[in-house]
């Protein structure tokens, strides 16, 4: 069976065709945080001021393009809260129904996987809103020709990028399966 991503073609955004079990993952990284904030620990350091308007400027991004997604899990860590707070904002999701999982905060890419693979079959598309090199390392698991995009100082998934995959398998089957990059948005390209 196949359908047409509706949400893309009605915002003016490429329509493509996924078949009944493509899943797509917004893969997300905070927003730049702030180093010189006071914050006790890392994990309560905020976003920069330059964070903050990368966030939004992603979030009017995603808006333009249709890119919303069903479910949000995010590291409760105050950058990425603050980040998830902005995408969730422009992108009509409710902030409330964001699942926050302390796991994401420092996880390997097998943590990440899991939180994926319990996702229902009913849900198609699921953005993970966390830290690298975590987020990077699960985008090369995901997908190994994701080099490709690396910026000119080579570099791949920095602060604020947030790349859309696309998978065909169930989200139980993400482990072994082989996934497309579809492409990285990065606030310095917008």
């Amino acid at each position: 069976m196949m359908f047409i991503n509706n949400a893309s073609c009605k915002s003016g955004g490429v329509c493509f065709i996924l078949n009944a079990m493509s899943k797509i993952i917004y893969l997300a990284r905070h927003a730049k945080s702030s180093w010189d904030s006071g914050a006790a620990t890392d994990y309560d350091r905020p976003l920069s001021n330059r964070g903050v308007a990368d966030a939004v400027r992603m979030g009017d991004e995603l808006q333009r393009l249709g890119w919303k997604p069903e479910r949000v899990i995010s590291s409760p860590a105050i950058r990425a809260k603050q980040t998830c707070q902005t995408l969730c904002d422009k992108l009509d999701f409710p902030f409330d129904g964001v699942v926050w999982n302390k796991d994401i905060y420092a996880a390997y890419v097998v943590t990440l996987l899991h939180s994926l693979s319990a996702l229902p079959e009913s849900s198609n598309s699921v953005m993970l809103m966390g830290h690298n090199p975590s987020m990077e390392d699960l985008l090369l698991h995901f997908c190994s020709d994701a080099n490709a995009f690396q910026q000119e100082n080579g570099k791949l998934f920095t602060t604020g990028n947030i790349a859309k995959i696309t998978v065909d398998a169930a989200w139980k089957d993400l482990t072994l399966c082989e996934a497309k990059l579809e492409e990285i948005l990065r606030p310095k390209e917008l």
